[in-house]
């Protein structure tokens, strides 16, 4: 009975005590961003990728106005290092083209990353995390792709993109993923063009809408105008490009980010070899190193 009673105690003490034991963790967090002892905490989070980890809302990729004819796996190692956040992650895509290459189905995320952040950076983001490090699981992104038009002799290609960004990134806390859904829409076009024997030069362009979901009560969605353009050097071996590209949007919280990106293949029948590198120039300020391997399969 005695030993009953005990547990009684210690369990209905815990109920009282835990909250304030949990409320004592975060006073740091409480007075550093002024908490109002009413708002809940994701509130102070700013939804813009200058205020986010480097995967949570990217740039998208700059498409050059064409499906792939063969099935592809991708998958690649980034680091991504800044001032105050390096992260580590590994990337996985899947590309499915089907109807003899008229329309694609596309899958891709980060399904694991490693971040830490020194202090600046942990409170400029309202981190709640004091030692601003762990590992985080990334977003999820289906993409449907296209083929408007494609090797017409007075036009160049022409692909549309349809692209869903599920809710599926988690620590939210840590500002690493927004939990919170977007979608972009994008028209790419580019054309090939022989200089000499098997080299040829492609220059692409982009442009699309990009929206994702905010944790603001007046504006419940930031809307963003999406852009990019680029030019690739290829011949059965070896294929070099650069793009510059980025989106705007309405809130100016820190909502434009820019990019410079530079890819190097190294082409067998079956896989390609990927070295890139990524600067960004405005709003996501990291420089970006990633090495992996794309897979080829026979189409459906």
């Amino acid at each position: 009975m005695h030993n009953r009673i005990s547990g009684f105690l210690y369990f209905f003490l815990l109920l009282i005590f835990t909250p304030v034991i949990a409320q004592d963790n975060y006073d740091w967090w409480n007075k550093k961003h002024n908490w109002d002892g009413v708002s809940s905490w994701s509130q102070y989070l700013t939804y813009s990728p200058a205020y986010f980890g480097p995967n949570a809302l990217p740039v998208p990729e700059i498409r050059n106005g064409l499906i792939a004819k063969n099935i592809n796996l991708e998958t690649r190692s980034d680091m991504h290092l800044s001032q105050g956040d390096n992260t580590f992650d590994l990337f996985l895509k899947l590309d499915v083209p089907l109807f003899d290459g008229r329309v694609a189905l596309e899958a891709f995320g980060v399904p694991f990353e490693v971040y830490k952040m020194d202090t600046v950076t942990r409170d400029e983001r309202a981190v709640r995390d004091r030692d601003a490090k762990g590992t985080a699981v990334g977003d999820l992104y289906i993409s449907t792709k296209i083929q408007l038009l494609r090797d017409h002799k007075g036009w160049p290609d022409l692909m549309l993109g349809i692209t869903l960004r599920t809710a599926s990134g988690n620590s939210l806390g840590d500002a690493r993923y927004t939990d919170a859904p977007g979608y972009y829409f994008d028209l790419s076009a580019g054309k090939s063009y022989k200089i000499e024997n098997s080299l040829f030069i492609r220059p692409f362009a982009m442009l699309g809408f990009y929206v994702w979901q905010t944790n603001d009560d007046i504006h419940f969605q930031n809307d963003a105008f999406l852009y990019g353009l680029g030019v690739s050097l290829y011949q059965e071996k070896y294929e070099f490009n650069i793009k510059y590209g980025g989106y705007k949007g309405y809130l100016g919280n820190g909502d434009a980010p820019m990019v410079f990106r530079a890819n190097a293949f190294y082409k067998w029948p079956k896989t390609h070899l990927r070295l890139s590198f990524q600067q960004g120039l405005q709003d996501l300020e990291y420089s970006t190193i990633s090495l992996g391997a794309v897979f080829f399969f026979k189409a459906l």
